[in-house]
C-alpha cells in the first residue's frame, strides 16, 4: 500500500464503519447505481481525499459493501469486510481526483476494488499489515481457531487457484449445492469438488502444523 494511500486510510476515524449500511451478498441495487452514476462528481469531485473517503463511508452512497462482497465472491477471497471496504473506500478517494466519468462508474469502481484486493493480499503475503489477524477475530472464534492461525489459512488459501478458492469458499464455507457450483464455475461436479478438496488441503495444512 503507498504512503499517501495508508495516509488517507489512518486518518478516517475507524468507528466510520458502523456508518455503512450492510449489503453483503447482494448486487448494488438498480436505483442506488442510477444514483451513484448519476451524482458521481456530487460525490468524487472538487474534495480532498479524506472529504471524499468522510462522504464514500456516511451511508454507502456508492453502494461499496455490496461491492465489495460481490469481489469477494468472484474472486473466492476470504477477508474482514470492513478490511476491504476501508481500503477500497481510500483508494478511491485517493483517485477520486482523476476520475472525469469513463470507464463507466462501475466499471472503475470495480476495477479499483480488485486492485484493492490484490493489495490486501500482497499485504498479508509479506506481513506489511500488522492489524490483518486481529481482523479475523470474529471469523476466528466460532471455528476454534486463533485469529493468527485464520489469518495464516486464508493466506494459504489465497495462493490457491481461482478455481479452487471459488470452489472451497462455496461449497466448503458457503455449503452451497455442488452442481449449482459446478455451473458456476463452468466445470464438472467432479471437477469442482477436487478443487474445493485441494484448496481444503491447503488451508488444514497450515491449522494442523500450529495444532497442539
Amino acid at each position: 500500500m503507498s504512503r499517501e494511500l495508508a495516509e488517507t486510510v489512518a486518518g478516517e476515524a475507524p468507528e466510520r464503519l458502523g456508518s455503512v449500511e450492510s449489503g453483503a451478498g447482494q448486487r448494488p441495487g438498480a436505483a442506488r447505481a442510477e444514483a451513484a452514476r448519476a451524482n458521481w462528481r456530487t460525490l468524487l469531485a472538487g474534495a480532498s481525499p479524506r472529504e471524499v473517503l468522510a462522504r464514500l463511508l456516511a451511508g454507502d452512497p456508492l453502494g461499496l459493501r455490496a461491492r465489495v462482497a460481490l469481489a469477494l465472491g468472484d474472486h473466492g477471497y476470504v477477508f474482514d469486510p470492513d478490511r476491504v471496504l476501508l481500503r477500497v473506500a481510500a483508494r478511491v478517494a485517493r483517485f477520486s481526483a482523476r476520475y472525469r466519468g469513463q470507464p463507466e462508474l462501475d466499471t472503475w469502481l470495480r476495477g479499483n476494488i480488485d486492485e484493492a484486493l490484490l493489495e490486501l493480499v500482497e499485504d498479508d503475503r509479506e506481513g506489511a499489515d500488522a492489524g490483518a489477524a486481529s481482523s479475523l477475530a470474529v471469523l476466528a472464534q466460532p471455528l476454534g481457531l486463533s485469529a493468527q492461525t485464520l489469518h495464516r489459512a486464508t493466506i494459504a488459501l489465497h495462493t490457491r487457484t481461482l478455481e479452487e478458492r471459488r470452489a472451497f469458499r462455496r461449497l466448503v464455507l458457503e455449503v452451497a449445492e455442488l452442481d449449482a457450483t459446478a455451473r458456476e464455475l463452468g466445470t464438472s461436479p467432479t471437477e469442482a469438488a477436487r478443487a474445493a478438496r485441494r484448496a481444503l488441503e491447503a488451508v488444514l495444512a497450515v491449522v494442523e502444523e500450529v495444532a497442539p
